[in-house]
This record gives C-alpha cells, structure tokens and sequence, in this order.
C-alpha cells in the first residue's frame, strides 16, 4: 500500500534526528511542566495539591483499564507491520484497539455510576465535591489521551519527528492557560484543574484524530488483530495496573497511617521530591522512546550482531550520563525545588537521592531487559511485577508508618529494584548478550568513591555552612570528581565520542539536504 505523501504520520524517520527532536520537545514539555507546577503551587495549598493528585491517581486508574495495554502492542506492531509494509493490517489493528477501547470504557463509568447512585459506593479517600462532574471529567480525559497516545506513540516507534514533536508540545503547552481560567477565573480549585486537563487534551485529540485519519485511514474490525492485542498487551497491561495500582495504595495507606497530615505528605512527595527528580526523565526517555525502536528495527531484520553492540554501547552511555545528571540535581536540588515550587517544600529534599536511584532502576530494563518481548512473551513482565510488588508492599507496610516521605521512597527503591533483576534474568534466557563486567565494575566503582567524595565533604569540610549550601558545594565536588575518575580510567573512549558525533552528523545533513530540496 502507497503512503499518501512525503511526511505521512508512518513514514519511518531517521534515529538521529528524531533523537535531537525528541530532546527538543521534551525540553520544552518540561519547561512548561515547570511553570505549571510553580503557578498552581503558588494558588493552592498543599492539601488542595495532594488532593488533586489523589483524585487523577485513582480515577484515572480505574477507567484506564479500558486501554487493555493498548499503546504497548501498538509500539511493537506498527515497526513489525511498517517493516513488511502491511499497512492494511495496521489500520485495523489500530481501528480494533480504539473500539475495544470504547466499549470497555463505557461499562466501567457506567458500573462506577450504578454504584453511586443505587448505594452511594465510591472510594472513601477522595475527597472530592463534585464526584460525579469529575468521574465524567476523568473520563474524557482518558479517552483523548488514548487518542493522543495512538498518535505519538506510532510516530514515535517508526521516530517520525514532526508529528511526535507537535502533539506533546500542544498538550503542555494547553494545559496550563485551561487550568488557570479555571482554578482563578472561577475559583473550582483541583476540580479547576482536572477541568482544565480534559479541555486541553480534548483539544490535541481532534487533531490527533485528524491525523490518523487523513494519513493512515479508517480500518475495519478484526478479531485477529484483537487477539494480537490481547495476547502481546495484556500481561503488559495488568503489569502497568499493578504498578500504577502500588503507586495509588502508597497514597492511601499515607492517608490510612496519618489521615491529619497524609495529603501534605503526598504533596511534598510529588510536588516537591518528584518535580526534582523527574529532571532526569529527558535523560531516560531518549534511552526508552529512542532507543527500543532501533532494536525491534534490527531484530525485524535478522541484524542481531548490530543489537547487541548498541546495547551494549547504549548501556555504558546511559549509566554514566545518568549518574552524572543525578548527582549535580542532587547537588542543586535545594534551588530547584524552591524555584519549581515554594520553600515549604524543601523537606522533600530527604527523598531525592533515593528517588533518583530509583529512577535509575526504572529506566535499566528498558535497555537490556528487552529479550522476552522480541518473542511477545510479555507474560515475564507481569510476574516479575507481582513478585516485586509484594515484597515492596511489604516493605512499605513496615517503613511508611514510622518514616513517610522516606517510607515511601524506599518503597518504590524496593519495587524497581527487584523488577529490574527479575526481568533482566528472564530476558536474558530468550537473547543473550554478553557484557563487559570489566567496564560495567569500573563504572560502578567511579560511582561509589564520587558518592563518597560528596559524604566526606557534606559531614567534614563544609559542615560549617548551612545546610543547603553544604549540599550545593559538596555534591558538585563530588560530580565533577565523578567526570574526572570516568575520564583517568579511560571508561570512555574514543568510540564512544564518534557513535555521538555520528547521530548529530547525520541530523545535520538531514537539515541540510532538506534546504537544498528546496
């Protein structure tokens, strides 16, 4: 089947240059991720905060079952069916996804609206004035983002740039005016909020929907590719649930253990601790939105040799960038958390350096632990997450009572941990890739002494100091001996340098050829 023009939404782009677009945008997402954060801070209290965040946590977990794991089949299968040009067959993949979609989304909000109104059931935690408005709210907010994740989620495994870039620019970018009309212009407080969510993101789905539209058409429905769905999406499905299911019983059990003071926690833990920490994500996601497509890219065509080099490489790259970004918004996370959001959230700082690891486990799978899922054996994930989730909740129960904020972190430490080992053992059992311990050890090392090096320093050198100044100057001391230990032991190489150089190579002559063509 022919594509209907140049820049159609499944034409597949080039790596590089969706790398520097995917960068770009993400910068920009953030920025105003940012300024979203600071503004509504500055207008509602932490209780109100906490709340809200409360509120899109379980909502939206309830009747984001209807996705059924959608988006995850999608990002394989739009490579496998591009690659052998099967274009048909993606349209009605796509076109059974959507309606499947929309039945199961219409039973669940009328199931949770049957319950309320026949024996006045819904969940005890939300604390929310208009549940019925916000259930409706939630629920179109649901549906769109399914429809602005179908979208960017094919441009982004095929890493078509244009259409990535402009979706997640427009649905930041939105968010922020709707949710001032509505928190300050009306005074709704976190229902202001969520109305403002669902405007803006209903907004970016008519244009999303245009898009898939006019470039890939309307298909039919089809059992079988239903059934590739469920079989590939499923166990990815129900992984995602637990995971997010965790996250929403770590805030009830905070409000369970300390009903008084449980939102103010929730909204230090997030708003505080997370709008630092959530700075590596640019660093993360290029690794998870960039780098898993170019593998099922190799493995559709037999290139298994390239895989495991890139990986390897890959791995070397991410462990070292990571840690270096880590520490210096460590090192600086007394200002950032003041400039994202007020001074009295600072005694979120307690649970950064662990969020940050944290982080780090999350992303690791997403590199190396990939082997299960090139034979759509996706069924690993979902018992690698029960058995972490039980030992997390485990923990938690224990810890989250006597510690909070720190109780909390070292829960999610404890859940990404052990899924990480889980996952990287299974994969390795469908493809094996050798790595250099060697290296990995050397890094490991060069990230231990630099650790060290910012302890010695914070509890003897600048002790004198305040407290958030002693932080700033021993933990950059300590980055900066990081770089200088990875760069004396020769853990980067010349090699390393020229794969980079080459990715921003081949962007340029893109941008290049493209004003010649014109």
């Amino acid at each position: 089947m022919k594509l209907k023009r140049e820049n159609s939404l499944i034409n597949q782009g080039r790596s590089s240059k969706f790398l520097i677009v995917f960068i770009l945008t993400f910068v920009v997402a953030k920025g105003f991720g940012i300024a979203f954060t600071k503004i509504f801070t500055n207008v509602l209290d932490q209780n109100e905060m906490g709340q809200y965040q409360v509120v899109i946590s379980a909502i939206s977990l309830i009747l984001s079952f209807s996705a059924i794991g959608f988006p995850t089949a999608l990002n394989r299968y739009a490579i496998r069916y591009k690659t052998k040009n099967q274009i048909k067959e993606l349209k009605d993949f796509i076109f059974s996804g959507f309606i499947i979609f929309i039945i199961l989304e219409f039973l669940i909000l009328v199931t949770l609206l049957i319950l309320y109104y026949s024996f006045s059931i819904k969940p005890w935690f939300l604390q929310v004035e208009f549940y019925v408005k916000t259930l409706f709210l939630i629920a179109i907010v649901v549906l769109t983002q399914f429809i602005n994740t179908m979208c960017y989620v094919i441009s982004s495994s095929l890493q078509n740039s244009k259409y990535y870039g402009i979706i997640m620019v427009m649905r930041i970018l939105l968010q922020i005016p709707f949710g001032m009309l509505f928190v300050l212009k009306y005074d709704l407080g976190p229902f202001g909020l969520i109305f403002g969510l669902a405007v803006s993101e209903s907004l970016v789905a008519v244009y999303s929907m245009f898009i898939i539209i006019s470039d890939i058409g309307i298909g039919k429905f089809s059992f079988k590719e239903l059934k590739k769905i469920l079989e590939f999406s499923l166990p990815v499905y129900v992984n995602g649930f637990l995971m997010m299911g965790f996250n929403l019983i770590i805030l009830i059990y905070v409000i369970y253990v300390d009903p008084i003071n449980g939102n103010n926690t929730i909204a230090l833990y997030n708003y505080g601790a997370l709008s630092v920490v959530n700075l590596i994500l640019l660093a993360g996601n290029v690794f998870r939105m960039v780098y898993r497509p170019i593998v099922y890219k190799y493995y559709e065509r037999n290139q298994y040799n390239e895989m495991i080099e890139l990986t390897v490489r890959v791995l070397k790259i991410f462990l070292i960038l990571i840690f270096f970004l880590s520490i210096f918004i460590f090192a600086f996370s007394p200002l950032l958390i003041q400039f994202f959001t007020q001074s009295s959230y600072l005694p979120s700082l307690v649970a950064i350096p662990i969020l940050l690891i944290s982080v780090i486990f999350t992303y690791l799978p997403n590199i190396i632990s990939y082997g299960h899922s090139l034979y759509f054996k996706n069924y690993w994930n979902l018992i690698a997450s029960l058995i972490s989730l039980l030992l997390a909740s485990l923990i938690g129960y224990f810890i989250i009572p006597k510690n909070g904020l720190l109780g909390i972190s070292f829960a999610y430490l404890t859940l990404r941990v052990f899924y990480f080992i889980g996952l990287t053992i299974i994969s390795q059992q469908y493809f094996r890739i050798k790595y250099d311990i060697k290296l990995i050890s050397k890094i490991i090392l060069a990230i231990i002494l630099s650790i060290l090096i910012g302890i010695v320093l914070y509890l003897f050198a600048f002790s004198f100091l305040g407290i958030y100044t002693n932080i700033i100057i021993s933990f950059s001391i300590s980055g900066i001996g990081f770089v200088a230990i990875i760069f004396l032991s020769k853990i980067i190489t010349k090699d390393d340098f020229q794969f980079l150089k080459n990715i921003f190579d081949v962007y340029i002559q893109a941008i290049k050829s493209r004003i010649n063509s014109k």
